[in-house]
């Protein structure tokens, strides 16, 4: 029987309110006023041929952390499919990046010059483990979507897992190369996001206001609609953006829409043309409404913790054929919290 704790119940009630509060009673109407979007504004799509698809999508663990020094784990995969028959695929190596202790990181340089073919032009800052893991795991997905934007026949779907958006000013370039590359070869680029940080009207959310919008106005997935920026409380760095965004609905059994962002200046016809092949490759039972490529490059690059646990072991090894004694990896990397879980 759950004991009475009024000051747990008062917090809980608290925190409830405050997330309750971005979502006002009113938010579909609301925003129908706010963004003037109305019923026209939303465009059906239907199945296609899907033709050639391939999928970018890459993956990280910060393995060991202490108070000055981590190192985490990244790779990055590709997919690709002809007509929703997957005939390539394949990941980078596993690769190890220590972030610390200097103010810069020093992997940074050596991974986007052997990415790229030269060093970056802004350096990588330690300050932020996290960020610097994630950004690390970006070189290499940029990296990869690169590549395939040079291979692909004329005409093949290019997807990738975020949005046409970088979060570091090195790779900025190499995001316009691809682009650039992506329309002198007549290839589409597309980034997909399952999760958007835009927002309308001081903080309520995108998704879940369009969602309800279509949905009120008895709108039939799947559909499309673009979002003009101005409806937006912000964008996140406006400076490295580049691309235009959409909002999503893949099929009717959708568990929600989906930010999808297209290159600038598309037109009308391309855009269709590219919200149908979307539709083609996004109706497995599993995940309905989400591209499968796009899965399939999740499932292929996920860290699980069956490789993360075998990546350990044998970096412990070889720490101990290095000479490093058991007292000093337990003084640099130990965890209290893992002897505190067994008692």
């Amino acid at each position: 029987m759950k004991v009475p704790d009024p000051e747990y119940d008062h917090e809980l009630h608290i925190t409830a309110g405050l997330i309750r509060a971005t979502i006002p009673a009113n938010l579909i109407e609301g925003f129908s006023q706010v963004s003037g979007i109305s019923e026209r504004d939303f465009q059906n799509c239907s199945p296609t041929s899907s033709g050639e698809i391939s999928a970018i999508d890459g993956s990280h663990f910060i393995m060991l952390e202490s108070g000055s020094t981590a190192l985490a784990i990244l790779r990055a995969a590709q997919t690709t499919y002809w007509d929703m028959k997957r005939f390539r695929r394949s990941l980078t190596p596993l690769k190890f990046a220590l972030i610390g202790p200097e103010t810069e990181n020093q992997i940074f340089p050596e991974l986007y010059r052997s990415c790229f073919g030269q060093v970056p032009g802004t350096p990588l800052a330690n300050d932020d483990k996290s960020r610097a893991a994630a950004i690390l795991r970006d070189t290499l997905e940029y990296w990869v979507t690169e590549q395939m934007a040079t291979e692909l026949n004329t005409g093949a779907l290019l997807l990738r897992d975020g949005p046409l958006r970088v979060s570091h000013a090195s790779h900025d370039p190499v995001l316009i190369r691809i682009v650039d590359t992506c329309k002198e070869r007549d290839i589409d680029l597309v980034g997909v996001s399952k999760r958007t940080t835009s927002t309308w009207g001081g903080g309520h959310p995108l998704l879940l206001s369009v969602g309800g919008l279509a949905k009120s106005l008895q709108i039939r997935p799947p559909w499309w609609i673009r979002i003009n920026p101005s409806i937006l409380d912000r964008s996140q760095f406006p400076q490295w953006q580049h691309g235009q965004m959409f909002i999503v609905c893949l099929h009717p059994r959708a568990k929600s829409p989906l930010k999808v962002e297209l290159p600038r200046d598309l037109p009308l016809v391309q855009i269709e043309e590219i919200m149908n092949r979307l539709v083609s490759c996004s109706g497995d039972g599993r995940i309905p409404g989400y591209p499968f490529p796009l899965f399939d490059a999740h499932r292929t690059v996920t860290l699980t913790k069956e490789v993360v646990d075998q990546v350990r072991n044998d970096l412990v090894t070889g720490l101990v054929e290095s000479g490093l004694d058991r007292q000093t990896y337990d003084i640099l990397f130990g965890d209290y919290h893992n002897e505190f879980a067994r008692y």
